[in-house]
C-alpha cells in the first residue's frame, strides 16, 4: 500500500512540476497587466535607434522628430491604461480599470516556442510573444510596434 501512495505521489509531483514549468502548456494562461514602463523604454529604444534618424546625429530635425515619434507612442498607448487580460486554456477575458468582457480563442499556429498567433472569436488574429517574465502584443501597424504585459498581482 505505502508502494502505491509513494508511486501515485511521485506522478503527482512530476505532472505538477511539468505544468508550472510550462512543458506542454500554454504560457499565456495566467492573468496580465499592462506594464507601460517597459513598453514605453522599448519604444524609446527603437526611436533612438531608428534608421530614418538624420545623419551625422540629426541635431535639431531628429530631436522634433524623435520627440514627435515618442509624443505619438503615449498618445496610442493611453488605449492601454488600466488592462488587465486573463487567458484560460480557452477563453481570454479583457478588463479595463475592473470593466470587460470575454471571448473564446484559439492558437492557430506556433511559429517558435515563444510566439502564439491567437484567433479570437469575433475573428481578430493577434501575435502574442513570451519575454522573459512577461508577455507581448504586437501592435498591428507597420512598425514592430509591440506593447508588453506583466503577470497582475
Amino acid at each position: 500500500m505505502k508502494t502505491i501512495r509513494s508511486i501515485l505521489f511521485s506522478c503527482v509531483l512530476l505532472t505538477s512540476t511539468l505544468l508550472l514549468s510550462g512543458c506542454g502548456g500554454n504560457w499565456l494562461v495566467g492573468k496580465w497587466e499592462f506594464d507601460k514602463e517597459r513598453t514605453l523604454e522599448v519604444m524609446e529604444q527603437q526611436v533612438t535607434a531608428s534608421p530614418d534618424a538624420a545623419p551625422g546625429g540629426g541635431g535639431l530635425l531628429k530631436d522634433i522628430v524623435g520627440g514627435l515619434q515618442k509624443g505619438l507612442s503615449k498618445v496610442m498607448l493611453t488605449r492601454f491604461e488600466g488592462v488587465q487580460i486573463e487567458f484560460t486554456k480557452d477563453e481570454v477575458r479583457k478588463l479595463i480599470n475592473g470593466v470587460g468582457g470575454a471571448m473564446k480563442y484559439e492558437i492557430i499556429e506556433k511559429p517558435t516556442p515563444d510566439t502564439y498567433l491567437v484567433k479570437t472569436d469575433d475573428g481578430t488574429i493577434v501575435t502574442w510573444e513570451k519575454v522573459g517574465e512577461g508577455i507581448r502584443l504586437k501592435l498591428a501597424s507597420d512598425t514592430d510596434g509591440w506593447v508588453y504585459f506583466q503577470t497582475a498581482e
